[in-house]
């Protein structure tokens, strides 16, 4: 674990090696001029021009910067504005880069108060100093990346949860894919990189600014994973969480089309990956039972749109989406769930799935479902 010699955040007491710079410095000048300009963009909501201003180097980062910025045309927000904070100057780094505290305020449509925080900026040069900058994104204190195909940054109060994390990672991910039949001794698996948060209001700005629901992890394909830091988190806690997201990457492999599947496919499969590492299946089976049982199911469909009528019955779509794949695995097998998946991993729908590698339609395959959930006895 490497510790970057960063600016001090808010949280952190530490003293890093770094130099202040005056306003009139061309670096200063420079960093000034990318943050106008990332508000302009922003205001516009043009993905290119913001893109044109963001570290391409880094794929993940890239791609994240990307959904960030789309996210602002179909879910726009109001009075977007990005200062340089607290009147701090611009610091010069060692090897060339600078580091500014920016601040982002907007109003979410429907709130009643705007949103804002605040975090260390990393802006590189291009070139030279006096040519094109780039934003560079977050400024980590912590960066390990000391396990081959992990890479994990966190703020120094979190330092110890990024330690837990680069030790659990690899582990986690082989256990997974095997469960959904990748075999990463003959594939090199695709890199895992882990961002941890310091609160609730940066984890949510850093997925959109549209973001308002409350969550510990997230992750999409091509981006990290991200994850809420806590204090004196133990492997048994940490575990399930990093598994579900874990969950998440590992299952964007099934195919090119996967992220499109119904949300409640994607959340029970990364349900299952969690279950791996806490002993949890009795309680959420009984749960899932008397919800069946006291007719309080949701339809397929309800489920399926993560941006839509989905997200008025999240408890379904974890529960009952869990549910339904663990039935796939126990009745059908596990390598039978992982053909589905691969089925609509390729563009298929449910029903072509089901068809294809259970040899039912899903019509049937829920009806059956159903009915082993009130065969169940109560407990």
């Amino acid at each position: 674990m490497r510790i970057i010699p960063l600016i001090a955040c808010a949280a952190s007491s530490a003293v890093f090696a770094d130099t202040p710079l005056p306003a009139d410095a061309i670096e200063s000048i420079r960093v000034n001029q990318v943050v106008s300009a990332m508000e302009a963009a922003i205001a516009k909501a043009d993905i290119g021009a913001y893109m044109a201003l963001v570290d391409p180097t880094d794929s993940v980062f890239a791609t994240e910067q990307r959904a960030w910025i789309s996210d602002l045309q179909s879910h726009p927000v109001d009075d977007v504005e990005i200062i340089i904070a607290w009147n701090e100057p611009v610091r010069l780094q060692d090897d060339g880069s600078a580091i500014a505290p920016i601040e982002i305020a907007w109003h979410v449509i429907g709130e009643e108060l705007d949103r804002h925080f605040a975090y260390q900026a990393l802006f590189e040069p291009v070139g030279a100093p006096n040519g094109q900058w780039i934003f560079a994104g977050r400024a980590w204190d912590v960066f390990d990346d000391d396990t081959q195909g992990v890479r994990v940054y966190s703020d120094i109060v979190h330092e110890d949860l990024a330690y837990l994390c680069a030790d659990r990672v690899e582990h986690l991910r082989d256990e997974i894919a095997i469960n959904m039949g990748f075999d990463y001794s003959e594939v090199e698996p695709k890199e895992v990189v882990v961002k941890v948060y310091p609160d609730m209001s940066s984890l949510q700005a850093s997925i959109y600014l549209s973001y308002t629901d409350r969550l510990s992890g997230w992750n999409e394909p091509g981006e990290s994973i991200k994850i809420l830091g806590r204090e004196n988190y133990s492997v048994e806690m940490l575990d399930p969480l990093l598994a579900h997201e874990i969950g998440h990457a590992v299952s964007f492999e099934f195919g090119p089309e996967i992220n499109l599947a119904p949300w409640w496919t994607l959340e029970g499969i990364a349900e299952v990956a969690s279950g791996l590492f806490r002993d949890s299946w009795e309680s959420k089976n009984k749960r899932i039972v008397n919800l069946a049982k006291k007719d309080n199911l949701r339809d397929w469909s309800l489920l399926a749109d993560f941006r839509g009528e989905a997200n008025n019955h999240q408890r379904h779509v974890y529960l009952q989406g869990w549910s339904m794949i663990d039935y796939i695995d126990r009745i059908h097998t596990i390598e039978k769930r992982n053909q589905w998946f691969a089925q609509i991993g390729t563009g298929a729908t449910l029903d072509q799935a089901s068809q294809s590698a259970l040899g039912m339609s899903f019509t049937q395959l829920d009806t059956n479902w159903h009915q082993s959930l009130l065969d169940t006895p109560s407990d």
